[in-house]
């Protein structure tokens, strides 16, 4: 449950608290469930007319559960409850003309979390983000979108719950945590500390009437993810680079974007997981 409040004190000054329980079933991929209690709060403030920052705090109590027995042994060693208290900042640079749906402009994003004030978890997160979007013609919007980002332990490894997991939505073509350091005699994602992913994507309509919010998409995307605290002969980490093409449509509902995507990778590895079609619901990136 999340509350924003965006004139907070009637300042230009936002508000906001968040609320969460969440697990996740991660049998397919990675043998385990993960269950997330706690809560956070933002505060978001202009400094300039392009710029704005947004600082929070989150309280996270992260449990690995349901473990398999055929697990991996990373997987394994990661078991057990663990408390995240989590300082962060976003800086946003932001020239586009509608941030839901973007016909021209640009946005730079740069973020860094910092655990380690109390709780058990003890790393450093800084992540970048870029796109740009330019309208060829009306209703034909072309964008490049990328992001990176890396998870340094700070005195001690990365546990499996704070690394990346890349795929799904966000590396189309491949299956959720699909790429990325793998247990070959497991199958088990693993996770990685470090990844970035790129996308060229041209929006088209599809010859609807124009109150049928449907937009085709034609995109290409590549990435990689790599890096683990952890070796032996089991464990493939490899960093190259994965490409994948597809075409999909989007559909702008009450509830927020809802997209189609057929995606099929062109460069990949042997231990990889892809799949062809993914259906997603929110913003990407």
């Amino acid at each position: 449950m999340s509350f924003t409040e965006p004139y907070f004190l009637d300042r230009d000054v936002s508000a906001g608290l968040d609320v969460f329980y969440i697990t996740r079933n991660n049998q397919r991929e990675s043998s385990f469930d993960d269950r997330r209690t706690g809560f956070g709060v933002r505060f978001g403030y202009q400094l300039s007319e392009p710029l704005r920052q947004t600082l929070r705090y989150s309280l996270a109590d992260v449990e690995i559960i349901n473990v398999k027995d055929t697990a991996s042994r990373i997987i394994k060693e990661s078991a057990g409850e663990r408390l995240t208290s989590l300082v962060g900042q976003e800086l946003l640079w932001d020239k586009r003309d509608n941030r839901a749906e973007p016909t021209e402009g640009y946005y730079l994003r740069f973020s860094l979390d910092v655990a380690g004030l109390g709780g058990d978890a003890h790393f450093l997160r800084p992540n970048v983000g870029a796109g740009w979007f330019y309208q060829l013609y009306p209703d034909y919007v072309f964008s490049l979108v990328g992001q990176a980002g890396m998870v340094h332990g700070l005195g001690e490894g990365v546990a499996i719950q704070d690394r990346y997991f890349i795929g799904g939505q966000t590396l189309r073509g491949f299956r959720s945590s699909g790429i990325g350091p793998r247990d070959i005699t497991t199958g088990d994602a693993l996770g990685g500390n470090r990844f970035y992913v790129v996308t060229a994507e041209q929006g088209f309509p599809l010859g609807l009437p124009r109150d049928i919010p449907v937009i085709g998409r034609l995109f290409l995307e590549g990435g990689s993810l790599w890096d683990i605290d952890a070796t032996g002969p089991e464990i493939k980490d490899i960093n190259s680079f994965r490409l994948s093409l597809g075409f999909g449509v989007s559909i702008n509902s009450p509830l927020g974007p809802i997209r189609l995507d057929v995606g099929r990778p062109l460069i990949k590895e042997t231990f990889d997981r892809s799949e062809l079609v993914r259906i997603s619901f929110g913003t990407r990136f």
